[in-house]
Parts: C-alpha cells; structure tokens; sequence
C-alpha cells in the first residue's frame, strides 16, 4: 500500500510484513555489531547467530559494564564448547538472570525462543535491550526529549516522533550540526529539503566516516517508507546519544580545565604588576629618603636658595608624592584581590618578596626625613632671614664709619700745623671734634661686629662682611694714632693761637651730634616688620618704636637750639659749614616715617593676629574629626569582634554608628574643608600647631565610613544566613565588599559592565568578554544597566559553590583523558585552542596531574 509525501507516493510498512521483518533484523545486527566489534565478535544473522545465547551475553556484559560471573555468579559457556542444548539453554537461562539481576523484567519469552531462533521474539528482546542499555532509564520519551533540545531552533526541523520527523533527513543533518558544525553545513542541507536521500546519505556518510557511528539504516530505509519504522531508527540515534553525550561531558571537562588554567594566568599576570610597582615604589621612597636625608640643605648659601628648596618641597607634597601614595594604594588593593581570587579558586595565598607593609615602613621612614628636612629648611630660612636683616644695618652702619674715617684721614695726615692763633685753634678743634665723634663711631663700628656675630656662617655674604669688618677696624686704629700725633703738634703751636670762636665750635659739635643722633632713630625705623612670624616679635617692635618716638620728641628742644645758634651766626655773617635746615628737614621727615611706622605696624599685627587665628581653627577641627574617625572605627571594630552580642543588636548598634556619621562624621569634615579653604586663601602652608593636613583628614574619614559600611554587610549576610535566607557568609560577604567597593570607582553603590567585569576577574570568575556581559545583562532585572550589591553578590556566591577545586581539575583531566595519566597534544589543541601553548610548555610529556599541582601553588 502507497500514501502521497511531500517527496512524492511512498510504501506504508506493516509491522507483520516480511518486509519491516527484513529491515529491523539489519538495523538491530548493526546494532549488535557496532557494540560486538570491542570483543572482535561480528554476526550475520541475528536470528541464528544468538541461538547458543554466547552473542547476548557478550553484548550484556559490553553495555551493561558487568560480568555474567559477577552479576550471576556462574560463567556462560562459550561458542567452543556451547555444542549440546542444555548448554544453550542454560546460557539463554543466564540472560534472563542477567536482566532480572539489572531490575528488567520479561515477559512472554523464554530460553527456548532464543535458542529457536523466533524471529520476533529476538527482536523484541533486542529492542528491550537497547532501551534499557542504549537510551538510560528515560527510554524513548528521554531520547526524544534530547533529540528535540538540540534540533531546537533549525529551520525546517520539527522532531515530534521517531519516524515522519527524520524522513526529509534535516533532522540528522541538524543533530550532527548541533555538535560538530565544522562537519555540516546546515544552509546547504535546508537548500536540498527536496532531496531526502541526498541529505540522508550525507548525514550517515558523515556520522560513519567523521564521528565512528556505525550505518544501522540506509536512506532508502527511511525515505522509501511514508512512516519509517521507529524502532530502527530508535536504535540508530541511541548510537548519536552515546557519541554525542560523551562529547558535551568531555566539553564540561575542558571547560573547568581551561578555567582553572585562566585563572592561574591572571593570577601570574596579578602577581607580575604587583612585584613591578611594589619594587618601583620602593626604589623611589629610598631615592626620595636619601634626598631628604642628605646634606644638601648645608650647601645652600642665600635666602632665595633656600626658599627654593621649600618650594621644591612644597611641589613635591602637591604634586609628585600624591601619585605615589595612590600607587601605594594601588598595590595594596591588588594584592589583597589576588589573594582574594587564591582563596575562592583553593589556591595558596601569594607570599611576595616586598610586602605591602615594607613598603608601608620605608614610606614612614621617607615621610620622617621629609619632616626633617622641612623643618631643618625653615629653621635655616628664619636663620637667614635674620643674617640678611643683620648684613642690611651692618652695611648701613659700616658706611658711616667709612665715611667718618674718609673724612677724617686727610686732616691729621696733614703736616701743617696752623700759622695763626684762630688755624690752631681751628686744627684742635677738628682733634676735639673727632675724640667727640669717634667715640660714637668707635661704638658703631662695634656694632657693626656684632652685627657680623648674628651672621650665620654658612651664608653667603657673612665671610665678606666679616672682612670688610676687621679691614675698617684696622683703619679706625690707624687713624685714631694719626689723630693723637697730629693734635701733639698742633697743641705745640697752640700757644700761637689764643682765640676760638666758641659759638662756632659749639655749634659745629652740637650739630654733628644731633645728626648722629638723628641717625640713630632713622636706623631704627629700618627694621624690617617682614621678619616677625607671631603677634608677640610685632608687638615688641612696636614697644621699641614708641621708644624712638619718645627720644625724636625729646630732641626736638635740641633742635631748637641749633637753629638759634645757626641763625646768630648767620646774623653776624660768620661762615659755617653747615645751617640747621638740612637737620630739621630730616627731623620732620623722620616724624613722618615714624607715624606711617605704627600704621604698617597695626596692620601687620591684625594680619598676623587673623593668621594665627585660623590655624588654630583647622587644627581644632582636624583633632575632632580624627578623634571621632578613630572611636567610630574602634566601635565598629569592637562591635564585630564581639561574640555576646547578638547579630540584630549588633545591626541595632551598627546603624545607629552609620546614622550618627551620615550627621556628625559629615558635618565635622565640612568644617575641616571650610577651615582648609581659609588657610590656602590666606597662604598659609604650613601649620605649626597639627600634624595633619586636609589629604589625611579626607583619607582617614574615607576608610571609616568603608570599614562601616562593610561591617554592615557582613553582619547583614550573618543575619540572613542565621535565617536561612542567604548561603552567604559573613567572610564571603566581605571580601565581595571590598571587591564591589574597590571597582565601584564613581562610588554610586552600583557597578556598571565594565565594573563587573573586573570584580569578576578580582574574585576569581573568569569569563571572557562576551560571556560576562550575557551574565550581566541576566541580572539586570530593572534594566537600568548597573548591578546592586546584593546582584553582584548573589552572582559570585553561585561561582563560589561550583566545584574548582584542585581535585575537581584532576577528575576533569582523567575524565577527558578517558583515565589515561597523560593528554596528547592534539587532545590539548582540540579541547584548549586558547591556553594550548600556555598548558604544551608547562607539561612535560602530557602528564597533566604534575600540571594542575603546579597551577594551584598561584
């Protein structure tokens, strides 16, 4: 009988016809001998053939895994000696045991239809075999479930049945496409559903020559029947089931191999860029300890060159030492990740030869010598600043003297000695002018020597004026001798002279006198207000200039006197050398400067008095926050090493601390900030009165609010899993905090693709690009593009309870490996095209278990 198919009008096989008898004996003896051939047992005749019963129990004992001996207890008797009746009877017996012993009951059939040969009994006893053996406890509906999965999703491909489903052959073709799409081009086989036998043959030629899937069925078997017969095709795709099965087991394998390879790669990769900027960072702290420790600060010579070197300090406060102190972070956290990812994946921790806390200790150690070599540079800074202000009034008193003996030398080198009473005269009293000026010029000149005492010897200018200083010494003695010869010979002529003009003398001396005098004020007006760092050092100049105020007032009636005796003279049109309205134009000038003193003075004093006024309030605030950071972090501190209080009073209590520095914390580093501000508008950098700076401050409120944060966390993930609400615990809770923290770099609370991503790499989760963002994208329910902490943590806690362990990599090998000790290379290129070159250079010889010892030492 004929029936229309899409192919055209195809036979309708009956089950009672010779013919599908014919069919289902060849597809079944394929069957047997595609399993027979591992005992070198191959048949033609499965009717005949199996009659001693020897054939079955080879088949039973190939795929079913045990012995007839240990199943039965009694062996068979093999084809040789299996020549008598009762010796068939007795091994089809054993076939019967053999099954009843594997839970699979017969019914309708005994040992005697097996030994007959009965033509559909056999067959159906086959048929039996191959579900219980072939298609596992799930039989056909298991089968056709796992022919349906992976067909899934192909054009054209419908599979509902074991018959009309696999006629047109696209089926086959799609199957074999599934696992292994290097063999078959899908596309083309969808372009030839017109021609059956073509894509049928195609499907078995490969299946036989490619994947070593014996050809139960011919194309003609199927396409020539409008319902091909199910059973024979059930037992040609239970061969696709094993082979194929096998493979994805054997891909599970490979995968938690290459895993565990990738793992180790980044954690060599990890352990690479640490060691680098661990030694990088400590090279340079030992350069810059070495520079702050060295004697340079002792070869400078000038105020400017000292102000410099602070300025290069200051720099490298702001500027360099920022960078390094992030590298330093940097590494701590890279390490801390590494072996966070070593824990998860059962590795040993990373013990490296430069530990974060050496490099902590010599970043101390530089901080130390920076300290001392800043204060050693404004110590020396005050020191010059002084010696500058001390060579200023020695150069201004050191000239007077010059002047003075400039303009006294030529008189007594002189060698004459008067001719007349009134040139006598006139010569002793230059000899008493001088005995009266050079007193006060003598005490200058002492001055001057004390001046060149307060000089720091190392500056620059200090050897010249020392120098300059003995030189005029010299020249003073000289010319203190030339004046007592000079006056011992003109005392000798005196008697010539008898008449001195007393006015004139006294006016002369008065007025060098007050000149002098006025000197001595403007001298003292000169002190630089610049030098006087604090309130205290102004209001002593001040004090000082009140008392120069005192004397200029004082001297006025000296003044007045002078005038008087120059306008007498005048009068009598006696010549001088000098009238007085050269001194009372500098006495007014002087009056002038002294009121515009006090003014510059009061303002100096505010500005001073405001400067000091706000260091003091940065440092006051920056001691109440340190203080508060520091009890907060020793509560939460405590609060979680506490085992006698409860997981819900320490939420209680964690809360309140989180609370309490969401409000306080807050507020008091707002006013350091705002105090901050105030000291950088009013240039000042450095404060005498704290150690700390606005950078501390900010970086110890930042690691109190982490260690809170995390604190909660932790005891949030104890509590849920107290409760049984989570599997997470509170270890595992913190370190996926500080991995969430460390990558969540805007500090949103939530991880963009690229933030997961790398927490994934730090955990230990290694994903390539494509496959970490399927899995973001499956947990970003709200599809706001970012994943919560709790996401995030619900992801790493599935990873964390899959098997990586070092034993599950080895029974990974020796399942791929089909429990060989050792992979070849072709094995290793086919399961590994990735890490093949990483794994062929560390395995000598494909021993893979020496292998996955050495990858979990990193």
């Amino acid at each position: 009988m004929a029936t229309s198919t899409p192919w055209g009008d195809r036979r309708v096989i009956d089950e009672s016809s010779e013919e599908w008898f014919v069919l289902q004996k060849k597809t079944f003896t394929r069957w047997c001998n595609s399993h027979l051939r591992e005992r070198s047992i191959e048949i033609d005749d499965l009717f005949s053939e199996v009659s001693d019963g020897t054939v079955l129990l080879n088949l039973l004992e190939i795929i079913g895994g045990e012995t007839i001996l240990s199943v039965c207890g009694r062996k068979f008797y093999p084809s040789a000696k299996c020549k008598m009746d009762i010796h068939k009877l007795e091994n089809c017996n054993l076939i019967f045991d053999y099954l009843k012993q594997r839970e699979l009951k017969l019914v309708n059939i005994g040992s005697s239809d097996i030994k007959d040969g009965s033509p559909r009994l056999v067959l159906g006893l086959i048929w039996t075999i191959i579900l219980r053996f072939a298609i596992s406890e799930d039989g056909k509906e298991g089968l056709l479930l796992w022919c349906r999965k992976n067909c899934s999703g192909y054009e054209g491909v419908d599979v509902q049945n074991f018959h009309k489903s696999w006629i047109d052959g696209l089926a086959f073709c799609a199957l074999i496409n599934h696992f292994r799409p290097d063999l078959i081009d899908f596309k083309e086989c969808l372009a030839r559903r017109d021609e059956p036998m073509t894509n049928l043959n195609l499907a078995f030629d490969v299946a036989k020559n490619e994947l070593d899937i014996d050809r139960l069925l011919d194309a003609e078997d199927i396409c020539g029947s409008a319902k091909p017969d199910e059973k024979s095709i059930i037992a040609y795709l239970s061969l696709f089931f094993k082979k194929f099965a096998a493979m994805a087991q054997k891909d599970n394998m490979a995968e938690a191999i290459r895993k565990a390879v990738d793992v180790t790669v980044h954690h060599e990769g990890l352990v690479a860029t640490y060691d680098k900027d661990a030694e990088t960072l400590l090279s340079w702290i030992r350069v810059q300890a070495d520079k702050f420790g060295s004697d340079t600060i002792l070869d400078v010579s000038s105020t400017e060159e000292v102000k410099a070197l602070i300025e290069s300090g200051h720099s490298f406060k702001n500027d360099e030492k920022p960078s390094k102190q992030q590298l330093l972070a940097s590494s701590e956290a890279l390490l801390a990740n590494l072996r966070l990812s070593q824990r998860n994946n059962e590795r040993p921790l990373y013990a490296p030869q430069i530990e974060v806390e050496d490099v902590e200790t010599e970043w101390a150690k530089m901080e130390k010598s920076e300290k001392g070599f800043e204060d050693a540079a404004v110590a020396l800074l005050d020191a010059y600043e002084h010696t500058d202000y001390a060579l200023q009034r020695f150069s201004n008193k050191i000239v007077k003297v010059e002047e003075f003996i400039f303009a006294s030398s030529p008189v007594f080198a002189a060698t004459s000695y008067g001719d007349s009473v009134s040139d006598c005269s006139a010569l002793l009293k230059k000899c008493e002018v001088f005995e009266t000026q050079q007193p006060k010029y003598g005490t200058m000149l002492s001055s001057c020597g004390d001046f060149v005492g307060m000089c720091h010897e190392k500056h620059g200018e200090t050897a010249a004026a020392k120098a300059k200083y003995e030189a005029v010494c010299a020249d003073m003695d000289r010319l203190v001798a030339d004046e007592a010869a000079f006056k011992e010979a003109v005392a000798a002529a005196l008697e010539k002279e008898t008449r001195l003009l007393a006015l004139k003398e006294k006016y002369t001396a008065s007025l060098a006198n007050y000149e002098f005098d006025l000197f001595e004020v403007q001298e003292a007006l000169l002190e630089p207000i610049s030098l006087c760092n604090s309130v205290s050092a102004i209001e002593e100049v001040i004090k000082r200039t009140e008392q120069v105020k005192v004397t200029l007032e004082g001297s006025e009636s000296t003044l007045v006197a002078l005038e008087a005796m120059s306008a007498e003279l005048t009068a009598a049109n006696y010549p001088i050398d000098k009238d007085s309205s050269s001194v009372r134009e500098l006495y007014d000038g002087l009056t002038e400067s002294l009121a515009k003193r006090f003014s510059d003075l009061g303002a100096a004093n505010a500005s001073q008095s405001s400067k000091e006024a706000i260091k003091k309030a940065f440092a006051e605030h920056a001691a109440k926050l340190m203080d508060y950071c520091n009890e907060t972090s020793r509560v939460t501190a405590s609060l979680t090493r506490r085992m006698s209080v409860t997981a819900d009073k320490q939420a209680e209590k964690l809360q309140a601390l989180m609370d309490g520095f969401n409000e306080n914390g807050v507020a008091l580093m707002d006013n350091v900030e705002k105090a901050n501000e105030a000291q950088v508008s009013s240039e000042i950098f450095v404060n005498s009165l704290t150690t700390d700076t606005v950078f501390s401050c900010r970086l110890v409120f930042t690691e109190c609010e982490k260690n809170l944060k995390s604190a909660i966390e932790i005891n949030t993930a104890h509590i849920q899993a107290l409760n049984g609400q989570s599997q997470m615990s509170a270890e595992q809770a913190r370190e996926i905090r500080e991995a969430f923290d460390n990558f969540d770099k805007d500090k949103s609370g939530r991880l963009s693709v690229k933030e997961f991503q790398d927490g994934l790499m730090a955990m230990g989760v290694v994903l390539n690009d494509d496959e970490s963002e399927a899995e973001f994208k499956k947990r970003d329910l709200d599809g706001s593009g970012t994943l919560s902490f709790d996401e995030f943590a619900a992801y790493i806690l599935e990873q964390f309870q899959s098997g990586s362990s070092e034993a599950d990599i080895l029974n990974a090998f020796k399942g791929l490996c089909d429990g060989k000790a050792n992979i070849s290379e072709a094995e290793i290129k086919q399961w590994f095209p990735a890490q093949g070159d990483y794994m062929t250079a560390r395995m000598e010889g494909g021993a893979y278990e020496p292998f996955v010892q050495t990858i979990f030492k990193l």
